[in-house]
Formats: structure tokens, C-alpha cells, sequence
């Protein structure tokens, strides 16, 4: 399934061992060229993979709920093509699939709209290291210069004209930049200047960068908090260990016919039924026998093989046009369902009735 992740990890700003600088753009982009490849490509890296262990929640930590419910969206203009790349680049990025990549359609539009179209001339600087950050920045059209001054401490204030350090790389069209010191508040972590005669931005301000993550993640917990409370089993949970398992709870997209879980094999994750439908099949000598049809929300299914520690009893495959599936992994199932397992353990008996089958 398409896994779009509502709790992950994400990239940080913060420094290596060594060099204590890290490069504030989006490694592996197709239009960049390096130079002195093999020490860029490691600050580049570096600047990918240091801290994976961070949640992608930092950047709306501290906004304050009364703050995000008000808090009116901007919206800037710009064409359909526009749009499109603004799009197809936070879908694509790396470290803004971790942010947006669980958001729906409508709140991915709210963080489009809110980019705002900016110029720069050859030579124009749009970010210096060591200063605070207040945007990032999408290349639409043109080139610019990444560099990277090196220190024995982090820096984090900017750094002198003419300190700039050494060029370590080159971004073109479709390229992100910056967002790294929006994400953690960080100082920027590189300087970078416009290199083509001509450079247009798309720019994404520090502000509704964090509001419309923050009002995005509320909408989506609080939307979960409201029918996961009508889900039976969870009709014993408090509010507090609802919005515990909302926060836990990673979203998947199954197609027609895709496999969710097999026959025999150890089970890893319990599934709750958001949207569309899934049937489960029991394997037997005699063949296979559909037993089990999940089309209603709230509906449940692999919590046997956790409970007992033992394969699953049934293969559960999408049907109809596919389904969106929740699921908890086994550690989490294990701590935050704690007060549930009871009932659940009373319905375990479901698949008993077809036990000759399996004969």
C-alpha cells in the first residue's frame, strides 16, 4: 500500500561530528552539479541523514492551538503550471513527504497557496549562513550557488561577506531549499546566491510554514479522535489515550485486489477500516473461502496474530476500488491498547467456525 505516514521521522539541522555545519539545501536533486565531488557530496549527505531520530512534529511544537484554529491562510497568485510544480516538488522532497505527505488534497492546497513568487538578480543573495530563517524557497526558473563555511563550532550568526566558504553546489529548476532551519528554528546552514542572470523563486514564509503544518495535523487528529470514539473496542478509552493512538495511527492507501495481509505469515500490525472496502479468504485444501467482508469505517482485523503471538489465520486483500486502511504497529498495539486486550481476547473465536475448512 501507499504509505503516507501521520508520525515519522524526519531530517534535523543540526551538525556533524566533525565539521559542526550542515548544508541547508535538499540533497539529490537531478539539476544540481557538484564540485570537489567527494567532500560535498558528504556535507550534502550529512545535511540528509544527521538526526534521523527527530519527529517531524518540531516544526509546529510550540504554535498554540487557539493560534492555529484562527489563523487565516494566505493565498498568493500564481498560475495552474505554477502550481503544479510547487506540488509535485513537496511530493516529491524528501524531507516534505514527511511533513505534508499524510495531509489531504485540500490542506496540501492551503500550503501552495501560500508560497509567493520572488526575483532575484545575478549575484542577489537569498540566504547567508548563521542567520535566522524566515522562508524556503522552490526554483522555478534559473540556478543558484550553494556555499558552505567551515568552523570548529556551529555558527550561529551570520557569517561575514566574503566568509562564505566554498562553493559545494549548484541547484536548478525544481529544487528546494532552506527548509531545514524552518523545520528545527535553526540558524541557515549554508549561503546561497542567485548564479543566473535571473532567478524566480517560489518562497514559502517561516509562519504559515508552521501554521498550516500545525492546522493540518489538528484537523487530521481531532477528525480521527471523532469516529476512532465510535469505534467499539476503543469505547473504553479515555480522551487521552484516544489522541494517543490518533497520533500512533499510520494511514495506507490499498488498490483492488492488493494484499494487506497473508495467510500464515507472523503479523507486525493491527488494521482499522477509514474508507472502502476489504475482504478477508481462508486457505484450505479445498481452495480459498471469502469469510469476512470489511466495509463499514471502524471495522477491525489482525488483532489475533498480536494477541497470540501466532501467523495469521486469514489473507485480507482489497476488493472493489481499494481501501484506506489504519494500522498500529505491533509495539504500539501492545502499549497503548493495554485496557482493550480483554475484549478483544473475547472475540478471538471469530475464525473458529471455518477451523474445518482449513482441515
Amino acid at each position: 500500500g501507499a504509505q503516507r505516514p501521520m508520525g515519522a521521522d524526519a531530517s534535523t539541522c543540526c551538525a556533524c561530528q566533525k565539521s559542526a555545519v550542515v548544508v541547508d539545501v535538499s540533497p539529490g536533486d537531478p539539476h544540481r552539479t557538484l564540485q570537489n565531488e567527494s567532500p560535498s557530496e558528504r556535507l550534502l549527505q550529512e545535511a540528509a541523514m544527521a538526526g534521523r531520530n527527530r519527529r517531524a512534529g518540531v516544526a509546529a511544537a510550540s504554535v498554540d492551538s487557539s493560534a492555529i484554529l484562527n489563523y487565516k491562510k494566505p493565498v498568493y497568485p500564481k498560475d495552474e503550471d505554477a502550481r503544479q510544480l510547487i506540488e509535485d516538488v513537496l511530493r516529491k522532497n524528501e524531507k516534505m513527504q514527511v511533513l505534508f505527505g499524510h495531509v489531504k488534497d485540500a490542506a496540501l492546497t492551503d500550503v501552495v497557496n501560500a508560497f509567493f513568487s520572488k526575483v532575484v538578480a545575478a549575484g542577489e543573495e537569498i540566504i547567508r549562513q548563521g542567520a535566522e530563517g524566515d522562508c524556503l524557497y522552490i526554483v522555478e526558473r534559473g540556478s543558484v550557488d550553494v556555499f558552505v563555511a567551515r568552523a570548529e563550532k556551529p555558527i550561529t550568526s551570520p557569517v561575514e561577506k566574503g566568509n562564505e566558504g566554498a562553493k559545494v553546489a549548484s541547484l536548478g529548476p525544481r529544487s528546494l531549499f532552506g527548509e531545514l532551519a524552518l523545520m528545527y528554528s535553526s540558524p541557515r546552514a549554508a549561503t546561497v546566491r542567485a548564479a543566473s542572470d535571473e532567478v524566480a523563486l517560489w518562497a514559502l514564509a517561516q509562519e504559515p510554514f508552521k501554521m498550516l503544518l500545525a492546522q493540518s495535523s489538528q484537523n487530521q487528529y481531532s477528525l480521527y479522535e471523532g469516529w476512532l470514539a465510535q469505534v467499539d473496542i476503543f469505547q473504553s478509552l479515555n480522551h487521552y489515550e484516544l489522541a494517543t493512538v490518533s497520533e500512533l495511527l499510520e494511514s495506507n492507501l490499498f488498490s483492488e485486489g492488493e494484499v494487506v495481509i497473508t495467510q500464515g505469515e507472523v503479523g507486525d500490525r493491527f488494521y482499522i477500516l477509514e474508507d472502502g472496502e476489504c475482504a478477508a479468504y481462508i486457505s484450505g485444501p479445498a481452495g480459498e473461502k471469502q469469510v469476512a467482508t470489511y466495509d463499514e469505517q471502524g471495522q477491525y482485523f489482525g488483532e489475533l496474530a498480536l494477541l497470540n503471538n501466532e501467523p495469521r489465520k486469514a489473507t485480507v486483500r482489497a476488493i472493489g476500488e481499494g481501501c484506506v486502511l489504519l494500522s498500529l504497529s505491533k509495539d504500539d498495539f501492545d502499549s497503548v491498547l493495554g485496557p482493550i486486550k480483554d475484549i478483544l481476547k473475547k472475540q478471538s473465536g471469530k475464525y473458529e467456525k471455518y477451523a474445518a475448512f482449513m482441515q
